[in-house]
């Protein structure tokens, strides 16, 4: 009697390094939503998608090259689409965790000098060196790079990597919270999860996979938490599939509510 041909499954990959790991697929919004509480109020200017718990930090639809921002009293974090959704969480779960945790946090207190950030990169076996005003902590395939101005503190702090097409950015403005910036370092140096389609054409060859063996933690587990953990800096339990939406897509904003009380 003939059998049953098994069901063919694409299976999660352990993948490093992130920054040439492509963005992956994870609902963004509605994880800010349903693990941390932030909500759209009625009464919110249609630029902004979502707003903390505390009303002390928003997510905005981005006025620069990035789709959506991290904005807080005089600061903001701008990220593009092709950004490894590793970093995207990691810097969301660290804003919605200082609201909570951290007297203070949605402001800016002074100038963004990455300390932390440089460290960990560093410890790493990441380079750092001298370049047109910056001082640049590069990755060891020089794919990705941490930027930070020497001379200028208005300027923009920004951690850069290849993607599929030209590369993906995140921009630290001047005055953002250090913490933030330090969760996406961290973030950098763990691992990222993709199925094998979701991989990057250009980078598979630079890439190092192997099956995801490993049980992934609760996805209610914070960002600073994953962050502090020993290396790896695994995605939440599930990822949604390919037909749902990406950061920046309005189709996932939860539904307005009011503030409250």
């Amino acid at each position: 009697m003939p059998t049953a041909s098994p069901v063919s499954t694409d299976p999660l990959l352990s993948v490093r390094p992130v920054h040439l790991a492509g963005p992956g697929e994870m609902d963004l919004l509605s994880l800010l939503a349903a693990e941390h509480g932030w909500f759209r109020p009625y009464n919110s200017p249609t630029h902004v998608v979502l707003v903390s718990d505390t009303n002390g930090i928003a997510l905005s639809n981005g006025s620069g090259p990035g789709p959506l921002a991290l904005t807080g009293t005089g600061w903001s974090v701008d990220f593009c689409r092709q950004v490894p959704t590793e970093i995207t969480r990691a810097l969301l779960d660290e804003a919605a965790a200082g609201v909570r945790h951290t007297p203070g946090f949605p402001t800016g207190t002074g100038r963004l000098v990455g300390h932390h950030a440089r460290a960990a990169l560093l410890a790493a076996g990441w380079s750092g060196h001298h370049r047109d005003g910056y001082e640049l902590v590069s990755a060891p395939d020089r794919h990705a790079a941490l930027s930070v101005p020497l001379e200028a503190p208005g300027n923009e702090v920004m951690l850069t990597g290849a993607a599929d097409t030209g590369t993906w950015t995140v921009r630290f403005s001047a005055t953002a919270p250090e913490p933030l910036l330090t969760a996406a370092a961290l973030a950098l140096l763990g691992k990222a999860v993709r199925r094998a389609d979701q991989l990057p054409a250009r980078h598979r060859n630079l890439l190092t996979t192997q099956p995801l063996a490993e049980r992934l933690p609760p996805a209610g587990r914070s960002g600073a938490a994953r962050a502090r953990s020993a290396g790896a800096r695994p995605a939440p339990a599930a990822l949604p599939s390919a037909g749902q939406p990406r950061p920046g897509n309005a189709g996932s904003v939860p539904a307005p509510r009011r503030r409250p009380s």
